[in-house]
């Protein structure tokens, strides 16, 4: 008897809170904000208050939150996965997670690692960020333009990311495309930290003697950290490769290993401060000898919401680069601005 009104009394006040649809942010001082909950992220919830802008605040200076009016997806410093709602829990910093499959998990507010609306539109799972930079001296009378940008976009078990990013020299007669890469990812989870990896990549590098590069991937990778102020993952695997040197020379196919390590750290105090440092490494399977690296540091540093400020320092090493006599390292610093969506 006992059980048949729990679990009734439990049914109830799940069909309350999806009634009521909005959410609520519960402060320390007894304050409370209604809206909507958008997203967490690495220990900063977005919140749309209604009428009013978006908010972004820490959650270890919240009370609970209630996050009723979707489903949502949220994934905890202890690699651990739930679907469910939220609703506050007695404790301070604590919720309950309401799960799809009918029970309740306890949680600290502070575990919370990534949440997002799991059954939103589709068009609403994605995000990204799109970026520009020029820079133009008149003694030398050219200019340089860096542009950067990134779409990704989130299911349950898939997740695909397409980016971009390209360095042009603009002289009053030419156009010179110097450098070029674009990649299309996509990963699908085993586990909340175990997952396959597919990827396309076509790369341009005129300082290596490279006209053009096409890339073909598999492999395998881990989610190793996930905690408040850190996000970190690694993959390996296998490429092919298709080349073209700018002596119009074919490569043919060739074969590679790769292994890749991507760390990404946050403050969100103010100014909003993010490094994110991407190392790859290639060994050739086709080519005695040949080993390459391509690393890449990004500082963005919010200048008002959703607008960065971003510094970026790049590094392209191939000992044996597609043309001979070409330079067998390549690097540089990229300066520009970068909104973010999403």
């Amino acid at each position: 008897m006992k059980y048949l009104v729990a679990s009734a009394a439990m049914l109830l006040v799940t069909v309350c809170l999806s009634a009521q649809q909005k959410d609520t942010l519960f402060f320390l001082n007894g304050s409370r904000v209604i809206g909507k909950v958008k997203s967490v992220k690495l220990g900063v919830v977005t919140f749309d208050p209604d009428d009013a802008n978006d908010i972004t605040v820490q959650l270890q200076k919240l009370k609970s939150i209630s996050a009723v009016s979707k489903v949502y997806r949220i994934e905890t410093i202890r690699n651990l996965v739930y679907f469910g709602r939220m609703r506050p829990a007695a404790d301070e910093h604590y919720v309950e997670i309401i799960r799809t499959v009918g029970d309740t998990v306890l949680l600290h507010l502070e575990e919370i690692s990534i949440l997002y609306a799991y059954k939103d539109s589709f068009k609403q799972r994605f995000s990204g960020s799109v970026g520009v930079g020029f820079n133009f001296t008149r003694s030398s009378n050219f200019g340089r333009l860096n542009v950067d940008g990134n779409v990704n976009y989130k299911a349950q078990k898939e997740e695909i990311t397409f980016a971009a990013s390209g360095i042009y020299t603009i002289t009053d007669t030419t156009f010179s495309r110097d450098r070029e890469d674009l990649t299309l990812k996509y990963n699908h989870y085993f586990t909340p930290t175990w997952f396959g990896t597919l990827f396309l990549k076509y790369q341009r590098n005129i300082e290596l003697g490279l006209e053009r590069r096409f890339q073909e991937g598999i492999g395998a990778g881990n989610k190793f950290i996930t905690s408040k102020h850190v996000y970190a993952w690694t993959r390996a695997g296998a490429v092919i490769n298709q080349e073209r040197n700018t002596e119009d020379e074919n490569s043919g196919t060739l074969t590679e290993l790769f292994g890749q390590m991507e760390f990404n750290f946050f403050r969100f105090t103010k100014p909003e401060v993010n490094l994110l440092i991407t190392e790859t490494f290639y060994y050739s399977l086709s080519q005695s000898g040949r080993a390459r690296n391509d690393a890449q540091i990004d500082l963005n540093w919010e200048i008002i919401k959703d607008l960065r400020l971003n510094l970026s320092l790049y590094g392209n090493y191939d000992n044996q680069p597609p043309t001979e006599g070409s330079r067998k390292f390549d690097f540089g610093i990229v300066f520009g601005f970068n909104y973010k969506f999403g």
